[in-house]
């Protein structure tokens, strides 16, 4: 019996002390519940919490849209959705290879939940290495997060059925923030969460991508004609979320085109391509330039 009972305290105790973020879920329908990060890089005071997190409700249980930047993360989604309906989670997807998205997968496989994601994953995902998130937010709000890939992979487009919501999952056909970035569509809602396809609030962030394809995957979405829109990182939620992605790539392309045309080295179309409407955004001095750099080099080959 005592045995039993300091069983029970050390589990309370245990679970008392975990890091909590304290998240609170933002209405977008009234069966999409998203969690929106701060933007911001990731460090020590967010833990990471710079990235948005959906849950879809099925009826029978929920879907749950990347599951963030660490298992204290994912748990402490769960827990604030418990309080709006509990409900069991019957799927998990990852929209994509960037850690920020999927560090908190062990916290449902641990439960033996599925998890589902591109084939991406086999091959652009480093275990090797520590994760970003590994090295910049805190050991305490890290702790018990285990890189975890997904359960399942995919390699084209794919429509389930789960409960009451039809999920339509499609991949970008081009290289775009990634070799793979794949949205969610809900018709039954008329909610898209495209994930890093989209950013407001602050900067979108080229890294390894191609903003010809970047451009082209925003084309792609268009065509869905949703009504709630849902971006990677940003607060914004209705049919024109994507306008600042698409005008800030767009303009960036015809001034490094035109910088190319000119027969300016890469060094000084960073320095004239500055496009200082866009200083007001987050992130600006930390993002811009590389993302000048990294589209130069893309559209220096054309």
């Amino acid at each position: 019996m005592m045995r039993a009972l300091l069983g029970t305290l050390f589990f309370t105790i245990t679970s008392l002390s975990a890091y909590d973020y304290a998240l609170k879920p933002v209405r977008v329908t009234s069966d999409v519940h998203c969690f929106f990060g701060k933007p911001e890089i990731m460090d020590k005071t967010n833990n990471g919490n710079i990235v948005n997190s959906c849950y879809i409700d099925a009826g029978e249980g929920y879907v749950v849209v990347d599951t963030g930047p660490s298992y204290a993360y994912a748990e402490s989604a769960y827990n604030a959705m418990k309080k709006i309906k509990s409900l069991p989670v019957k799927l998990v997807i990852n929209t994509h290879i960037h850690d920020d998205h999927w560090l908190g997968n062990n916290y449902f496989t641990e439960q033996g939940i599925r998890v589902l994601g591109s084939d991406d994953f086999k091959v652009s995902a480093d275990m090797s290495e520590p994760t970003r998130m590994q090295t910049y937010i805190s050991g305490e709000a890290y702790a018990k997060t285990k890189p975890t890939l997904p359960t399942e992979m995919i390699s084209s487009d794919t429509t389930l059925n789960i409960g009451n919501q039809k999920l339509e999952l499609k991949i970008a056909k081009h290289k775009a923030h990634t070799a793979k970035d794949m949205v969610v569509y809900l018709p039954k809602s008329n909610v898209l969460i495209a994930a890093d396809l989209i950013f407001n609030d602050r900067l979108p962030s080229v890294r390894g991508g191609d903003i010809n394809g970047w451009l082209l995957a925003l084309d792609e979405l268009d065509t869905l004609q949703a009504k709630h829109i849902v971006g990677g990182h940003g607060n914004r939620t209705d049919k024109d979320a994507a306008a600042m992605t698409r005008d800030y790539f767009t303009q960036m392309r015809n001034e490094i085109r035109a910088a190319i045309a000119e027969g300016l080295s890469i060094e000084d179309t960073i320095k004239k391509v500055t496009m200082d409407g866009y200083k007001k955004y987050k992130l600006y001095e930390g993002t811009h330039r590389h993302n000048v750099e990294a589209s130069y080099r893309v559209l220096e080959w054309e």
